[in-house]
């Protein structure tokens, strides 16, 4: 029934692993030069409505997945 368990756990954590180094490499490369990176209330702005989507699907899927909805 589907892909086996084990498999695909390795595969998101890799896959999550890669996705925040990205996310952090982007970040240093785009920073002034020695300036601190600052995450302020505006940075929520950006941030909630990209991860809010990614939770919903992930959560639809484990959800369907064991039967739930």
């Amino acid at each position: 029934m589907g892909v086996p368990e084990s498999g695909f756990v390795l595969f998101l954590v890799f896959g999550i692993i890669l996705t925040i180094a990205g996310i952090l490499a982007g970040a240093y490369i785009l920073k002034p030069k020695d300036q601190p990176i600052r995450f302020d209330k505006w940075g929520f702005v950006v941030v909630i409505p990209i991860v809010i989507p990614i939770v919903a699907a992930l959560l639809f899927q484990v959800l369907s997945y064991y039967h739930v909805i």
